[in-house]
C-alpha cells in the first residue's frame, strides 16, 4: 500500500488474526472489540485506540453487533506521511509505531469521532479520497500531539502494583470506587491509570472491580448467614435485585440458588 487512508470497519461479532505490511491506528467508535498482540492486549471502545506497527500480528474479536472501528491505514512510504513526520519532528516507526500499544485518547479527540464517521459514510469517489486524506492528517496530528505531551511527563512506572490495588478495592467494596478514586489510590492521573490498567489486565477498571465485588459476595454467600439484602449493600449494590442480576450473569445461578445448593450438601 503506497497511500494512507481513513475508513470505517464494521467488526460486529467477527474474530480472527492477521497482519499487514503497513501500520494502522484502530480507533474505537461504536461497541467494543478485544485486541491482542504478542505482549499486550486490551479492549477498544470509544475513547481508546490501538497503534499497530507494520507486520505486527494481532487477534481481534468484536463483542457486539454494532462494534465498529475508525481505521487509519498508514503507509510510511507515503510522501504525505513523510511531510507529517517532518512537521511533527517525529519518525513514526520509532515513536508511535515502535511497538504495539493500546492508548487512551485525550478529551479533545473524542468529539472528532462522530464527525469522522459521518464523513466516511459516502461511497468511494474522488471527494471521499479527499476526505480520507484530511482525516488521516487530522488524527495523525492528534496522535503526535498526544505523544509529545505525554513523552516528557509520563511516570516511570509501567505496571500497577496489584496487591496495593486489590487492598484498596477490598477496603471500598461497599462504595464501589470510581476510576478517578482508583487512580488517586495509585497516585496516578485517571488517563494514565486507565492506560496502564488496560495494558496490564486487558479489561477495564470497572469490569475488574465488578469481578472482585462478586467474588467477595460469593465468599460471604457461602460462608455466612448474612441476609441477601445486607450482603448486597456490603459489596456495593443498591438492592438485592440488582445484586442478584449481576451475580447470575457472573456465576450462572442466583444467590438464592447458590445458598440453597450449599444447604443441600450439608
Amino acid at each position: 500500500m503506497n497511500n494512507s487512508q481513513a475508513r470505517r470497519n464494521l467488526i460486529a461479532r467477527q474474530s480472527g488474526e492477521h497482519s499487514h505490511d503497513y501500520a494502522q491506528v484502530l480507533i474505537g467508535w461504536r461497541g467494543r472489540m478485544d485486541c491482542r498482540f504478542a505482549d499486550t492486549a486490551g479492549r477498544l471502545a470509544s475513547g481508546t485506540a490501538a497503534l499497530v506497527p507494520a507486520s505486527a500480528g494481532h487477534l481481534y474479536e468484536g463483542l457486539s453487533d454494532s462494534s465498529e472501528l475508525l481505521v487509519i491505514d498508514v503507509s510510511l512510504a507515503d510522501p504525505y506521511i513523510a511531510s507529517l513526520e517532518a512537521a511533527c519532528d517525529l519518525q513514526f516507526s520509532e515513536t508511535l509505531f515502535q511497538r504495539p500499544d493500546i492508548i487512551p485518547l485525550n478529551a479533545s479527540t473524542l468529539p472528532l469521532l462522530d464527525f469522522a464517521a459521518s464523513q466516511l459514510e459516502r461511497g468511494p469517489d474522488q471527494s471521499n479520497a479527499l476526505v480520507s486524506c484530511q482525516l488521516v492528517s487530522l488524527f495523525m496530528t492528534q496522535l503526535c500531539q498526544l505523544y509529545l505531551s505525554d513523552s516528557v511527563p509520563v511516570p516511570a512506572r509501567t505496571r500497577l502494583d496489584v496487591a496495593q490495588l486489590n487492598r484498596y478495592i477490598d477496603s471500598q467494596l461497599a462504595q464501589a470506587p470510581s476510576n478517578a478514586a482508583l487512580a488517586s489510590s495509585m497516585n496516578l492521573s485517571e488517563s494514565h491509570f486507565h492506560y496502564l490498567f488496560q495494558r496490564q489486565f486487558g479489561t477495564t477498571p470497572q469490569q475488574y472491580l465488578m469481578h472482585r465485588r462478586l467474588q467477595h459476595a460469593r465468599y460471604l454467600l457461602l460462608n455466612s448467614r448474612m441476609p441477601l439484602a445486607t450482603l448486597a449493600l456490603e459489596v456495593g449494590f443498591a438492592d438485592a435485585s440488582s445484586f442478584s442480576r449481576a451475580y447470575k450473569k457472573r456465576f450462572n445461578e442466583t444467590p438464592g440458588q447458590a445458598r440453597r445448593a450449599l444447604q443441600d450438601t450439608n
